[in-house]
């Protein structure tokens, strides 16, 4: 294949996928748990200080 040829089939993939990501993301209670917009919060990880010094 020539190089243009391979450069216009690229482009519209990328478009593609652009469009493909927007219809998914754009519904959010298909990735978005119904606790996390009630609460308001998000997953709590807890805060660990490794400040003792030795070398991990």
């Amino acid at each position: 294949m020539k190089k243009d040829n391979l450069k216009r089939i690229i482009r519209e993939l990328e478009d593609l996928l652009t469009e493909l990501k927007s219809e998914v993301y754009s519904d959010t209670e298909a990735y978005v748990h119904p606790w996390y917009e009630k609460t308001g919060s998000h997953a709590h990880l807890p805060h660990i200080e490794d400040d003792d010094g030795y070398a991990d």
